[in-house]
This record gives C-alpha cells, structure tokens and sequence, in this order.
C-alpha cells in the first residue's frame, strides 16, 4: 500500500483563515445589551440563551458552556467612501463592527419573541485584509443556524418600490421590523420554519 505523508502548508489562506475563526472561539463572551464602545473592524459571532422553543437545544448548551453555539457570524469592514482605500494593512480604526453589532441589538430588540437581554457576543477585531476570509472560515466552520437555514438577520429595509420581494424566513419567524411587515408573506408559515430549525438544531446536536 502506497503512502503519503499529509501535506501542510500554515501560510495558506485555509490555513491562517482557520486559525482566526478558532482565535475567535478564545475570545470571552460579553452581553450584547450595553455592548461597550470599541474600535476596528472585523468579525463577531452571536449566541442565544433564552427560552425561544425551536432554539431549545443551542440555547441550552450555551446556558450550560456561555458562547459554546453561535446562532450567528459576520463581518463588519473597514468604513471607507466609495472608492476610497484604507490607509494601511493594519489599520484599526473606525466603529464600524461596533455599529454593526448596534443594529443587530436594534433588530432582535424589535423582534416579539426575542429578548436582546438572551444574547451575548464575541468579537475580533482583525486588520481589514483578512476580516472577509475569517467571516467566511468561521461560517463554513460553526456553520450558525442564521447563516445557513434561517436567512435574513442581516437584511435592511429595501426601500420604497422593492416591497415586492419575498420576507425573509428570520423576520417570518421573529416579526417586529416595521419594514419587513411590507414585503411579501413567506411561502413558509413561522411554524413551518420553527419546527424545522428545531430538527435542524437536533441534528447538529447528534453529529456532535
């Protein structure tokens, strides 16, 4: 039988991606209510405790181990004007992961079956070259049940004239964001998608 020794190279993109999203994974929790004021881009995941019933076994394995589950990931990128570039590799500057993570607090706190007080968060603030890799490393990785089959968190209001698209399944299953209310009713209902996250959820568990 032929073989091969396996091979590794840690200046890979997959590599130095894998390690931020892990570095991420180190950093402590802190309540997403109150977050204080901070820096830099970069990325953040979100963890839910409470008692929303199809999020039932994520959130209690992060009652049990706080930041154990991430129910989310993302990215928040260097503020720059249209055209503009960021004045070097490592610069830190800029608020825009903390007003990122404002309007997350800002839509769950609007939602009528979630409570900001239930979510906590990690963040990493990252120079801005390697902030859209860590996103997509951290996702592929947690795989987060609000990247994946529960979309919409992230989405803003259209605007005026684009109300003719579909509401996301996020904002079908936790209603309260005014301009959500304008779009076009789901084709699934918010049962529908609470009991398949719930599956979803169990799944995950087992293949842990």
């Amino acid at each position: 039988m032929s073989w091969q020794p396996t091979v590794f190279n840690p200046l890979s993109f997959e590599s130095l991606s894998n390690s931020i999203a892990r570095e991420l994974s180190q950093v402590p929790t802190c309540p997403l209510d109150g977050l204080p004021r901070f820096e830099g881009p970069g990325i953040y995941a979100l963890y839910y405790t409470g008692d929303f019933p199809a999020y039932a076994p994520m959130a209690l394995a992060n009652r049990e181990r706080s930041g154990s589950w991430p129910i989310y990931v993302g990215k928040a990128e260097a503020s720059t004007r249209k055209g503009e570039m960021v004045s070097a590799p490592d610069d830190y500057s800029g608020d825009a992961l903390f007003k990122r993570l404002g309007n997350h607090a800002k839509s769950i706190d609007l939602a009528e079956n979630l409570r900001l007080s239930d979510f906590h968060i990690r963040a990493l603030v990252l120079a801005y070259v390697w902030v859209p890799m860590a996103e997509a490393s951290a996702i592929s990785m947690y795989r987060p049940l609000w990247n994946t089959l529960i979309d919409g968190f992230g989405n803003h209001d259209p605007g005026s004239g684009r109300y003719n698209q579909m509401r996301s399944r996020w904002d079908t299953l936790h209603p309260g964001r005014a301009w959500a209310n304008k779009l076009q009713t789901n084709a699934f209902t918010a049962k529908q998608i609470g009991l398949e996250a719930l599956s979803w959820l169990r799944e995950q568990e087992l293949a842990h």
